[in-house]
């Protein structure tokens, strides 16, 4: 990055939070991993901690932050593969070699069953019936 640019970014102040619900987050990630509900968890920060937020409300927050962690999950990934010598590991990784052979033979293996034969006719204006076994 150019020096001048990255001068300002770092004169640049953080932003603000723009939701009320952002100090309660690892809170509410915890709560979540405990098995609680967006409606209870709702119900907790507003007894507990005095915040009015409905269950959608919370569940909004948590969507919009776990997007925010997979982008920013990505956006590494994509300057350490940048930087140099990992980049062919980091391939090799996301590739999922093994893995992705064990699916080709799996699609292969899918495609290649023969279909089974009809045990029904279908005729509407009579009965469901067995086939005759043909011999």
């Amino acid at each position: 990055m150019d020096a001048n640019l990255k001068k300002i970014l770092d004169e640049l102040p953080d932003k603000p939070p723009r939701s009320r619900l952002e100090p309660y987050l690892e809170f509410i990630e915890e709560l979540r991993v405990k098995g609680r509900t967006y409606r209870d968890i709702a119900e907790i920060l507003a007894e507990k901690c005095a915040v009015q937020v409905t269950g959608s409300g919370v569940h909004d927050f948590v969507r919009s932050r776990s997007h925010r962690k997979k982008n920013q999950t990505a956006k590494i990934a994509e300057r350490l593969a940048a930087r140099g010598p990992a980049r062919d590991t980091l391939s090799k990784a996301s590739s999922g070699g093994e893995a992705q052979r064990k699916i080709d033979e799996l699609k292969a293996r899918n495609s290649n069953a023969e279909p089974h034969a009809n045990k029904f006719e279908y005729n509407a204006d009579e009965p469901l019936r067995l086939k005759k076994p043909m011999n």
